[in-house]
């Protein structure tokens, strides 16, 4: 009994400092965001001088660099020129089809991985014997999605058990745009309202609203997840932090849909493979934003970096991760399922979860190409200036150099085709042509072998009639689509974009997140409840060294599972090799706190196995100094809030002997041994 009061005081004091620490730090970025934030708004004069001076000197670009007459011939005639007279045409177009070769066939040398088996009885699934799912959390931005989250819920339950999945809904406004919440409480989960309109907001709300769990799957709200989706946390290990896994297209209720969802489909797989092999000799460019599995100390560390844009989070999140030292892999043992836009140009209705786009112009046009002409400066930047990865740098930058070479080609063929055209009709022809077959043999290998292994194979029609007239539309939509993001960079880089720790209403919601306990085990199954009101006055303030924050809400003959009810995983966390795991891994003081693993949220044991209060407190005793022993009792006892320095802090981190490198383990057997 001694020992049990003693291993429970020392949980209650550790929880106490973690979460002090936690909120000092915070607090901290919440500060510097606010004058960060100040810095960098500008006036709606300053955005539009901008703006309209951009164009002007694109305007002037356009004319003297590019048209010249009469002032000089211009660079497009030059260009023409060195076609025509220095260059053979035949020979250029040989350069880039052997580029092609090189990127296109040594990914079909692998193969996708075994799937894993059915489980036997799909009607009774107990999601908390999923292997490695003990320290997962699956986390689900969302918007408006109370019409299709249901089905998203009711496969991730087979998976995942109900106090590990987090809805993050969100929008512009202090309450929810529709009932998505009551949705989640008909299955049991947690259910998060950010009032922010940002996918990129939700995210990093959910990752500290999911903070307890080692590793956070994050997933979109049309994903269905299989019954027998494999969880391979246990990949997250040396330079790995994010495991990306392969999806496929498909339509409404999870039909092979439309030929175009079909063209998607194969553009999906397809992908995943080249993503595979990417991977494999280095790294993958980034994880598809529809599914992905991430370290949570990590991830919580890429929005610091992150430069914030709302379009290509996915790409950046890639970006990111690679110059932090992390090698991005992929899972292909099973398709994940994501519904996707029916048509390419016109729909005839109908909505779709997150972006809901019904076409894949606005899809592609307007938002995922919107960043390829940009990205040329962070893929070149990374390129020259990124060897965290070590060895695995080669195999990485060698994908990277791929997103770079494609770009360009985007950029100058509206010139160079063209000019090819004219100078040599014929050849330009015949190479255009063996270009686009070469593309069209790599597909049907990849559907008659690959897919084939994997009962996956599109439709006849869809490959061999409509595929590769829908591919030649769409470059013609990406090489557009470059064009147009450079006309509308003007604007959209007129108002600076803080990275998500700069934006201070971001910072807000996650110090503003409130939880609600449930009160009884009938509330506790409908799921819980956690609401951030509109942002813009702080509830809480730092002055003068000092914080102050709430008081756990533990009863006496409680244990200290029963403050963190649902919202831990079912065993401690546990420290791995990941190279950022170190106490200066994040800005601003992140991991100021002790790394000490979370508590196991274990039921309440019957009456008669709890551990006396008073021993507790006893216990408590015998660990601290007088001043800490103080404020341990009053924060576990009924005492009303409590304020206190932060050397105090440290103080009783120092004193209780819990050093940062410390686990549960030695926590234990060193309060035990004090026993």
């Amino acid at each position: 009994m001694a020992a049990g009061a003693v291993v429970n005081a020392v949980d209650t004091a550790k929880e106490l400092v973690t979460n002090a620490f936690r909120r000092s730090s915070l607090n901290d970025v919440y500060e510097k965001a606010k004058s960060r934030g100040e810095h960098l708004k500008r006036k709606k004069w300053v955005m539009l001088l901008f703006e309209y001076s951009v164009y002007a000197l694109s305007l002037a670009f356009i004319y003297f660099v590019l048209v010249g007459v009469p002032l000089w011939k211009g660079t497009v005639w030059w260009l023409y020129w060195v076609v025509s007279n220095k260059f053979v045409v035949a020979g250029t177009w040989s350069v880039t089809i052997g580029l092609a070769i090189i990127y296109a066939f040594p990914p079909l040398l692998m193969l996708f991985e075994k799937e894993p088996p059915m489980p036997e009885d799909l009607n009774n699934i107990d999601a908390t014997k999923t292997p490695n799912v003990h320290n997962v959390a699956l986390l689900i931005p969302c918007y408006k999605s109370a019409k299709i989250i249901g089905p998203t819920l009711e496969a991730a339950l087979k998976i995942f058990p109900r106090d590990h999945i987090f809805i993050v809904a969100n929008g512009n406004s202090p309450t929810p745009l529709d009932n998505t919440e009551e949705v989640c409480k008909q299955y049991g989960v947690n259910h998060v309202w950010s009032p922010i309109g940002s996918k990129l907001v939700a995210q990093f709300v959910g990752c500290y609203a999911a903070k307890h769990f080692e590793n956070v799957l994050i997933i979109d709200d049309d994903c269905s997840l299989p019954p027998n989706f494999p969880i391979v946390s246990d990949r997250l290990k040396g330079k790995v932090g994010c495991i990306g896994y392969t999806i496929k297209s498909v339509g409404p209720d999870s039909t092979k849909g439309t030929l175009c969802h079909q063209a998607q489909d194969l553009e999906y797989k397809l992908s995943g493979l080249q993503r595979q092999f990417a991977g494999f000799v280095g790294s993958a460019t980034f994880a598809h934003g529809a599914i992905s599995l991430w370290n949570t100390q990590f991830l919580i560390k890429t929005f610091y970096t992150h430069p914030g844009f709302s379009v290509s989070e996915d790409w950046f999140f890639g970006h990111v991760a690679r110059k932090l030292g992390c090698r991005i892999k992929m899972c292909s043992a099973i398709f994940v399922e994501t519904e996707t836009p029916p048509a390419i140009f016109f729909s005839g209705g109908g909505s779709r979860g997150g972006f809901g786009e019904m076409t894949i112009f606005k899809q592609r046009f307007y938002r995922w190409n919107f960043f390829f002409v940009n990205g040329l400066y962070y893929n070149m930047g990374y390129i020259l200036g990124s060897w965290k990865l070590g060895f695995w740098e080669l195999g990485a930058k060698l994908f990277v150099f791929q997103e770079v070479y494609e770009t360009l080609l985007y950029l100058i063929a509206p010139f160079m085709l063209p000019i090819s055209f004219i100078v040599r009709p014929a050849v330009a022809g015949y190479l255009t042509a063996a270009t686009f077959v070469l593309y069209f043999v790599t597909v049907t290998i990849f559907n008659e072998v690959h897919l084939r292994l994997r009962n996956e194979r599109v439709g006849f029609v869809a490959l061999y009639i409509y595929y590769m007239p829908y591919k030649f539309i769409l470059t013609v939509v990406n090489i557009g689509s470059c064009y147009y993001s450079l006309y509308k960079y003007a604007k959209y880089f007129a108002k600076r974009h803080p990275k998500v720790i700069e934006d201070e209403r971001a910072v807000e919601v996650v110090l503003r997140l409130d939880e609600r306990r449930p009160a009884n085990t009938a509330e506790a199954m409908s799921g819980r409840r956690m609401t951030v009101g509109a942002v813009g006055l702080r509830l809480g303030s730092v002055s003068g060294g000092r914080m102050s924050i709430s008081p756990l809400d533990v009863q006496p003959n409680q244990r200290l599972a029963s403050i963190t009810e649902n919202t831990t995983p079912s065993t401690p966390r546990r420290s791995g090799d990941l190279p950022w795991q170190s106490s200066d891994a994040l800005p601003y003081d992140m991991t100021a706190a002790p790394k000490l693993a979370p508590v196991v949220s274990n039921p309440i044991p019957p009456k008669s196995d709890v551990v006396d209060f008073a021993e507790q407190q006893a216990a408590a005793r015998t660990l601290l100094s007088p001043a800490s022993n103080d404020m341990l009792l009053r924060t576990v006892g009924e005492q009303p809030s409590l304020d206190f320095a932060l050397s105090t802090e440290h103080e009783l981190s120092h004193q209780a002997s819990w050093r940062t490198d410390q686990s549960d383990d030695r926590v234990v057997s060193s309060a035990r041994s004090m026993v």
